[in-house]
């Protein structure tokens, strides 16, 4: 995978995200000076911010983040249906059956490792008019908000030169495992040429089992433009 070296992406993510950082030092300051409580009141609401770019999935702190059609492509009518987590052997073909029976079209994020070892259900999306994504190499969902820029590369680039390999197409959307993102991530995505996506509606049906309830908490978020987000495990 060609592209700039990881140092070089980490670079580029510290001059982007340089303004955000100015606050620690203004805050080490006033403590110096005797301005305690103002310092730390500083460097709390300055972790908060941050954290919550990191957390949200849907903020565009860090750079541009997709988050309804009207931004992904101009339009404002219909929904873009996404599902993340896949390929499984277990569960894909029956939601490939779904989305054939109803007429749906659906853009699939994949993880890398798994599309490995079921290449030819990747095949099987492709031949069935959906799009596929990029959803890194190993979904490292507990730590992907920490990852270094060499870290970060080797999740993103793996997974595109991985998807790539079987599909014969490259990815354009990358998404990030839980949506947790960090000041390494767009300068890794925009160097392999991918935009991110986010969401507009979500049902948490990672860690619900209530159909119902997932239904109705996606219903919420549901309009025209809307980009929703369910799980294929």
């Amino acid at each position: 995978m060609t592209g700039r070296r990881p140092a070089q992406l980490k670079r580029t993510a510290r001059r982007r995200t340089m303004l955000q950082w100015s606050a620690l030092p203004v805050a080490t300051g006033l403590i110096l000076t005797g301005h305690t409580w103002w310092g730390v009141g500083l460097i709390i609401a300055a972790t908060f911010v941050m954290g919550y770019g990191i957390l949200s999935g849907r903020t565009s702190m860090f750079g541009p983040v997709v988050r309804t059609m009207k931004e992904a492509d101009g339009r404002n009518d219909g929904v873009w249906l996404t599902i993340d987590d896949g390929p499984h052997p277990d569960t894909t073909p029956r939601l490939l059956d779904v989305l054939e029976r109803e007429g749906a079209v659906a853009t699939f994020f994949l993880i890398g490792s798994r599309a490995e070892i079921n290449a030819e259900l990747v095949r099987e999306i492709q031949r069935r008019g959906h799009g596929i994504a990029n959803h890194t190499q190993t979904h490292p969902s507990a730590s992907f908000w920490i990852l270094g820029a060499r870290s970060m590369w080797r999740e993103i680039a793996f997974a595109q030169v991985t998807l790539e390999n079987i599909t014969h197409q490259r990815p354009k959307w990358f998404r990030a495992p839980v949506g947790h993102y960090n000041i390494q991530t767009h300068p890794v995505a925009k160097t392999l040429g991918l935009r991110i996506a986010s969401w507009t509606c979500r049902g948490y049906d990672t860690v619900r089992t209530d159909v119902p309830k997932i239904l109705a908490t996606l219903k919420k978020g549901l309009k025209p433009g809307a980009v929703i987000v369910i799980h294929d495990v």
